[in-house]
């Protein structure tokens, strides 16, 4: 089965996509025989966006979010393959667990793979997934931040790191030190601290640092793969340059689209809608982080997708869970700034959405819009005008400190495997 996508808008000029079962046959200025032809109109083409940072929670969580709405969104917000973090009920640190969570994942709408949790007693477990093979990397929280285990002995941290590198697999950290933040949490102790306000103090941006200082130590004496996961400070994303100019051992850096686009002042009109972990920082943050993005020292961006129930949200700032949705609104974010202020270039968001997640993970034939490769992409509006409404979200979480948001650009379908948004995605590990 042939399909040819006609009239798409891939690097400024027209072309022709023809797809032939589930990859792309060919990418030309001219027409191709055919089954079936759809025309764009004009419409953009991109590689689908590959977030290797969502917490899709199902199984005992799945009030919150499951695989089937999860991936719903997914799809309206461009995203073709997303990678699951281990902190759900229960968490992916045993093989057991991971076939459990495999097993709810096998109706996701769009492709997946899945990380093993790391804690303080499980190293064999660790390494029995790596062994199966069903695992793309460690999830390393140095804090603690909805439903995870804390990992701070240094001489484990080692070790870990060591059983990612025997498999040549990244470890994925949430840096911020637990002990740090408990100094803080007491100088807020007090109901008159009781407010998100707060947030920023108690979860201290030196807390962030030391954490970033700490896996950077670590990492170049074992020389595993590392990654940052959402850089939020201008003092972290320093460090991670100076290394990343010198060290003999892969560093990524992450950032997320709140960390590069908001500040904590949105907290006054978002509230705990607004609350995440790491905190949103200061302006000074966001400009350093969108400097670092734009000099190539960032390589991905996750959506950090954390959803949870309203009411939880509503409730008082220290029983409020952190997190927030962010699927549906990643891309569209990313493809705004291009298309509105064009100081992100369109490549740059290519490369940090999908051409290096692929090759970070080592995903055979995704990221690029090349003959051979999977057909995964999302098809873009440039033109239309949309404006985020939490209520017409597709995750189960109906909120977002986006609200009110204007937007150029809109998702209009979503191609995964060759098919059109309906379909069903594939684990991609066994790729």
């Amino acid at each position: 089965m042939k399909t040819l996508i006609q009239n798409c808008l891939i690097d400024g000029a027209l072309q022709f996509v023809l797809i032939n079962n589930e990859c792309l046959e060919s990418v030309t200025p001219f027409p191709q025989e055919a089954d079936r032809i759809i025309d764009l109109e004009g419409k953009m083409l991109i590689p689908g966006m590959i977030d290797l940072h969502t917490h899709i929670r199902d199984l005992q969580q799945a009030y919150k979010e499951d695989w089937h709405s999860a991936s719903s969104a997914a799809l309206a917000g461009g995203v073709t393959t997303i990678f699951d973090m281990p902190n759900t009920v229960p968490a992916t640190d045993t093989l057991e667990h991971l076939m459990e969570k495999q097993h709810v994942a096998a109706c996701s709408k769009v492709n997946y793979g899945m990380y093993g949790g790391a804690t303080p007693h499980n190293l064999e477990d660790l390494e029995e997934m790596l062994d199966e093979g069903s695992i793309s990397g460690i999830k390393v929280f140095l804090s603690a931040s909805s439903s995870n285990e804390v990992v701070a002995d240094e001489n484990l941290l080692k070790q870990i790191c060591a059983l990612a590198r025997k498999y040549d697999k990244p470890v994925l950290t949430h840096c911020e030190l637990q002990d740090c933040i408990t100094e803080h949490e007491k100088m807020y102790h007090g109901d008159a601290y009781n407010s998100v306000m707060y947030h920023g103090a108690i979860r201290n941006r030196v807390c962030a640092y030391k954490a970033v200082e700490l896996m950077l130590r670590i990492s170049s004496e074992v020389k595993n793969k590392l990654m940052i996961l959402h850089v939020s400070t201008e003092e972290e994303m320093q460090l991670v340059k100076a290394y990343k100019q010198t060290a003999d051992f892969p560093v990524y850096a992450e950032v997320t689209p709140h960390h590069l686009f908001l500040t904590e002042d949105v907290l006054k009109d978002a509230g705990n809608y607004g609350k995440v972990n790491p905190p949103l920082r200061m302006m000074k943050d966001t400009e350093a982080l969108m400097n670092a993005l734009l000099k190539g020292y960032i390589d991905t961006i996750g959506s950090d997708h954390a959803p949870h129930g309203l009411q939880e949200k509503q409730k008082p700032y220290r029983e409020a869970p952190s997190g927030f949705p962010g699927l549906e609104t990643s891309l569209p974010l990313l493809l705004s700034r291009h298309l509105q202020q064009k100081d992100i270039p369109l490549d740059t968001i290519i490369r940090l959405t999908s051409t290096n997640p692929s090759q970070i993970m080592q995903l055979e034939k995704r990221g690029k819009l090349l003959p051979g490769y999977y057909a995964d992409f999302a098809v873009i509006d440039q033109h239309a005008e949309v404006v985020v409404s939490a209520e017409h979200f597709l995750t189960k979480a109906k909120y977002t400190p986006f609200e009110g948001f204007p937007l150029q650009g809109k998702v209009v379908t979503t191609f995964i495997n060759g098919k059109e948004h309906h379909q069903k995605g594939k684990a991609i590990f066994h790729d």
